[in-house]
């Protein structure tokens, strides 16, 4: 391709995400993905990592607009926003307190509270479109496939803008498996990115997967924040009114999630979690 771009190491819990800073064309994006994703490179803390993802950035707000960021696939990405926002945050001296993004696979801005000194950054995500519960048959889900031997649980299916997720209760996380229902949901409906969360009754234990349409890419991440959306508003499903809180512990890392009922709706969901930057890294691709 022959080359020049500035990419910064992002690690929002483990979700390890290259922050594409040097401008190109979005024709581009996919081989550009393709070729940094066959990298490796050093985070923050110096640790050799392969990247789960990446995203573009389009605009810092100094130009009077939202700082703007696109993923390679145009799908919409927790851990990506609240990093982005969390790289804004500190351009500015002294940092800001308080960030409002645009992000590609959501309508509206998204507001990170970021806290520099801490590592942290809590995003209020997008709410979801459709909540509902799918039965093992129409997943071709057997007692063969869960953990336990028993009859495999409804899944819930949490439709986003920009990405849709299937939480499943006790079913083995395997590539198999997430191919076979990913490919039944596709001949359903056609989405920009598709994940399937494995939960578990018996732990706070997530494991994500997660697929993008436009790069063609699957893989099981180390942590997922829109997973972990789609998975708290499932579990709040049926809950009361009030504050539920809720934490995954997934490979990589933790996110935890606030979710607020109103009138038995959702109104509001904020996730927090660890984020960490390397320095600007030049790479020729």
């Amino acid at each position: 391709m022959g080359r020049n771009i500035n990419i910064i190491v992002a690690n929002p819990a483990g979700n390890i995400t290259l922050m594409v800073l040097t401008p190109v064309d979005r024709k581009e994006y996919r081989e550009i993905t393709s070729r940094l994703l066959a990298m490796k490179f050093r985070d923050a803390e110096g640790v050799e990592v392969s990247a789960e993802q990446v995203c573009f950035i389009l605009s810092d707000g100094k130009d009077g607009q939202y700082p703007s960021m696109e993923m390679s696939g145009l799908e919409f990405c927790g851990n990506a926003s609240r990093t982005f926002a969390y790289y804004i945050a500190g351009l500015h001296n002294p940092p800001l307190e308080s960030v409002t993004v645009k992000v590609s696979g959501c309508v509206l801005p998204l507001t990170s509270a970021t806290d520099l000194c801490g590592n942290k950054s809590c995003i209020t995500m997008p709410l979801p479109d459709n909540v509902e519960e799918i039965s093992p048959e129409m997943l071709s889900l057997t007692a063969s496939d869960t953990t336990d031997g028993n009859n495999p649980q409804k899944g819930i299916f949490v439709a986003m803008d920009g990405i849709s997720h299937m939480i499943l209760r006790n079913i083995k996380a395997t590539e198999e498996i997430f191919t076979r229902i990913k490919d039944r949901i596709y001949s359903n409906i056609d989405l920009p990115a598709f994940g399937i969360m494995f939960t578990y009754t018996d732990s706070e234990n997530m494991t994500p997967v997660v697929y993008v349409r436009d790069v063609d890419t699957t893989y099981f991440e180390g942590s997922c924040a829109s997973g972990t959306t789609a998975a708290s508003c499932a579990f709040a499903y049926g809950a009361s009114d009030g504050i539920h809180h809720f934490v995954f512990h997934q490979p990589e890392g933790t996110l935890e999630s606030t979710v607020t009922k109103e009138n038995g709706q959702i109104v509001k969901v904020e996730l927090d979690g660890s984020v960490t930057l390397s320095a600007e890294i030049p790479v020729s691709i």
